[in-house]
C-alpha cells in the first residue's frame, strides 16, 4: 500500500511539473509571438513614416538642385510634406544657414549640428536618419531625417525634416499590455522613440548586437532579460528594418506577461496538493476511499460535462484524435475520438457520424500529400505547432484552413479555422497597394519597384528598356469646364488607350495628376522606340466625348532609354526632362532624350 501511495504521489509530482513547464513555455511563446508580430507591424510602420519623409524630401532636393527655390508653404499644403508626420521641413546651404523652411520660428545656422558634419564629410551619404535633435529656437524636439543636397560629390546643403518620435512607437503602446516598453532603436544604439505606459522618451544607449542576442536568448530559454534602461525584466522581440539603420523593439513586461502562467500554476500546485492528500488518506481509510471514488466520478461528470460545453461553444473547429500505428511503430491514421459541431460540418457530417472515422478517410490527401509526418512530428516531439494550408480535399476543396495541433498523450487535438475570407481580404489589401484606386494601373511605389527590377534584368541582358513620361496639356481645363468627375472620366479612359497601345510585357503607371508613364522592356531597336512614341501620341490626341462635347486633350511625352549602367533616379530625370521639352515646344508631340545630361533633345 505505501509503496502504491509513493508511485502516485510521483506520478501526480511529475506530471504537474511537467503540465507546468509546458504551460509556462506555451504562454511565453504565445507572448514572443504576439511580440514579434507587433515589432514587424511597427518595422513596418516605420518604414512607410521614413519613406514618406524621403519621398517629401527628394522632391524637395529635385526642385533644390534644378534651381528652383523649393516651395515648402505649398508642399505642406499640396499634402507632400505631412503634418501628421514632419513637424517642420528646412533647407540649409553649404555653411549651414536655413535657407528656408515651415516653421514660424527655428534654428538659423545648423552647421555644429552632427547630421550636418556627416553630410559635409561623407560624399556617399544620401540620407541619414540622426538622433533625435532639440531644435535650439522653438526647443521642438523631433528625430532629423537629413538628405544631402549636391551632385557629383559636391556638398550644396543639407534638406532636413523632423519627425515626430510620437508618430513611431506611442500609437502600438497604447494597445501593449502595462509596462511594455515598445521603441525604435538605431544601429548606433540610440533610441529615436520608446514609449513606456504612455510616457515617451528618447535618447537611451543599448547596445543592439547585445539587444539581438538577448532576444535570442530570451526565444531559446523562455525566460526573460532585465532591461539595462530601466532594470525591469521583460520578453524582448526585434525587428531589423531593412531599409534604413533601425530596429523595432517590443520589451514585454514578464510580470504581465505570465500573470495568467502564474494562475494556472496555483490551480495546478492546488489540484496536484489536493490529489496527494486524497491518495493518502485512502490508503488509509478503506471507507473514505470509496467515498471519494464517488465524489472523483461525480467531478469526472461534471468535467466532462464542462469539456462538452467548452468544445461547443468554441469557435474553432476542434478533433481530439487518437494516433494508429502499425507493428513498425509508424504512424498510419488519426482516429476522430471526439469532435465538435464545427469540426464534423466542415465533412458535412454530425457529430455521431464523425466519431470513429479515420482521418485520413475523410481526407485522403494526408496520406497521399505526407502530411501524417507533421502530425506524428507532434506526438513525438509533444510541441504543439501550428500551419495554413489550401484544402484539397471535398466538401473543403479550395478553402484556406489555420490548423493548430496541440499534442495528447495518445494523439492529438486539431484545432481548425476557415481563414478564407482574411487570405482574400490580405490579397485584396495587396493589389490595392499597388494599384492607383481611379485607373488600375500601377501606381507610383509599385512602378517604382517594377523599374528597379526591369533595370537589373537589363542591365544583366543587355537589352533595350524605354521608359516614357507623359503629362496630359489640356486637361486642367477639363477640370474647370467640367468638373472632376469629368476630368477622371478622362483619366480612366486615357488609362483604357494606354493598355490598348502598348505589350502584355510592359507596365503602365499613373504617377499622380494627370502624369502617366510607360515601361517598355525588350523594346528593339530605335525606330520601334520611336514607333511607340508616335502610336502613343497619335492614340492619345484622339478627342474625348466629355458631356456630349468633343474636348482636346493631347499627350506631351518624355522618351528615355537606359544606358546600361544609369540609375532610376537619373532615367527617370531624363524622361521627365523630355517631357517638359515636349510640351514646351508645342505639345502633342515625343521627345527623345538624349543619352546625357545637357545633350540636344530629339522631338517629334
Amino acid at each position: 500500500m505505501v509503496a502504491c501511495v509513493l508511485l502516485v504521489i510521483g506520478i501526480v509530482a511529475l506530471e504537474a511539473a511537467r503540465t507546468l513547464r509546458h504551460e509556462y513555455r506555451s504562454r511565453v511563446d504565445d507572448v514572443l509571438a504576439a511580440g514579434d508580430r507587433t515589432a514587424q507591424k511597427l518595422a513596418a510602420r516605420t518604414t512607410e513614416v521614413f519613406d514618406g519623409v524621403n519621398q517629401a524630401t527628394l522632391l524637395v532636393k529635385f526642385l533644390t538642385e534644378q534651381g528652383a527655390n523649393a516651395p515648402l508653404s505649398a508642399l505642406r499644403t499640396a499634402g507632400v510634406i505631412s503634418d501628421n508626420l514632419v513637424q517642420f521641413l528646412y533647407v540649409a546651404d553649404r555653411r549651414g544657414f536655413v535657407s528656408t523652411t515651415t516653421a514660424a520660428l527655428s534654428a538659423l545656422n545648423v552647421a555644429d549640428e552632427d547630421f550636418f558634419k556627416h553630410h559635409r564629410r561623407e560624399a556617399d551619404l544620401d540620407v541619414l536618419v540622426a538622433p533625435v535633435w532639440v531644435d535650439p529656437i522653438t526647443g521642438a524636439k523631433g528625430i532629423p531625417v537629413t538628405r544631402r543636397l549636391g551632385a557629383h560629390g559636391s556638398f550644396d546643403g543639407v534638406i532636413v525634416a523632423m519627425v515626430d518620435p510620437a508618430a513611431l512607437s506611442l500609437a502600438y503602446a497604447r494597445t501593449e499590455a502595462e509596462g511594455t516598453a515598445v521603441g525604435i532603436l538605431g544601429a548606433d544604439g540610440i533610441y529615436r522613440s520608446r514609449t513606456v505606459d504612455g510616457a515617451l522618451s528618447f535618447g537611451e544607449r543599448t547596445d543592439p548586437a547585445q539587444l539581438v542576442a538577448r532576444a535570442s536568448n530570451v526565444r531559446r530559454t523562455g525566460k526573460p532579460v532585465k532591461s539595462p534602461i530601466d532594470g525591469v525584466s521583460r520578453f524582448v522581440s526585434a525587428a531589423k528594418i531593412d531599409k534604413y539603420p533601425l530596429y523595432a523593439v517590443v520589451a514585454v513586461d514578464a510580470r504581465h506577461a505570465i500573470g495568467a502562467y502564474r494562475q494556472a500554476r496555483t490551480k495546478v500546485l492546488t489540484w496536484a496538493a489536493l490529489v496527494i492528500v486524497v491518495t493518502l488518506l485512502a490508503g488509509s481509510l478503506l471507507l473514505e476511499q470509496a467515498r471519494r471514488l464517488d465524489a472523483s466520478r461525480r467531478i469526472a461528470r461534471k468535467a466532462e460535462a464542462a469539456f462538452r460545453a467548452t468544445l461547443e461553444g468554441s469557435l474553432d473547429a476542434v478533433a481530439i484524435l487518437e494516433a494508429k500505428y502499425d507493428a513498425a511503430h509508424r504512424l498510419q491514421d488519426l482516429t476522430v475520438t471526439d469532435c465538435n459541431s464545427l469540426a464534423a460540418g466542415l465533412f458535412g457530417l454530425d457529430r455521431e457520424s464523425m466519431v470513429g472515422r479515420g482521418l485520413c478517410e475523410l481526407a485522403p490527401s494526408l496520406r497521399s500529400g505526407g502530411s501524417l509526418k507533421f502530425f506524428d512530428e507532434v506526438i513525438r516531439t509533444q510541441r504543439r505547432k501550428q500551419a495554413e494550408a489550401q484544402a484539397t480535399d471535398p466538401p473543403l476543396v479550395g478553402k484556406w484552413l489555420h490548423h493548430q495541433l496541440v499534442p495528447l498523450s495518445n494523439g492529438v487535438a486539431l484545432i481548425t479555422r476557415d481563414v478564407t475570407e482574411k487570405k482574400a481580404a490580405e490579397a485584396a489589401l495587396a493589389t490595392l497597394a499597388r494599384s492607383d484606386g481611379l485607373t488600375g494601373l500601377s501606381n507610383r511605389r509599385h512602378f517604382e519597384e517594377v523599374l528597379e527590377q526591369a533595370l537589373a534584368r537589363a542591365a544583366r541582358s543587355g537589352d533595350t528598356l524605354a521608359l516614357m513620361y507623359l503629362d496630359l496639356d489640356g486637361f486642367k481645363a477639363v477640370n474647370d469646364s467640367f468638373g472632376h468627375a469629368a476630368g477622371d472620366a478622362v483619366l480612366v479612359e486615357v488609362a483604357r488607350r494606354l493598355r490598348s497601345i502598348v505589350r502584355v510585357t510592359d507596365t503602365v503607371g499613373r504617377l499622380g495628376g494627370d502624369e502617366f508613364a510607360v515601361l517598355a522592356e525588350s523594346a528593339g531597336s530605335l525606330q520601334d522606340v520611336q514607333e511607340l512614341g508616335r502610336r502613343l501620341v497619335d492614340v492619345l490626341r484622339e478627342a474625348h466625348e466629355v458631356s456630349q462635347k468633343k474636348v482636346g486633350v493631347t499627350p506631351s511625352v518624355g522618351v528615355a532609354l537606359f544606358d546600361g549602367k544609369e540609375r532610376s533616379q537619373s532615367l527617370c530625370e531624363r524622361a521627365d526632362a523630355a517631357m517638359y521639352r515636349a510640351k514646351t515646344t508645342g505639345k502633342s508631340r515625343y521627345v527623345l532624350a538624349a543619352a546625357h545630361h545637357g545633350a540636344q533633345l530629339e522631338a517629334v
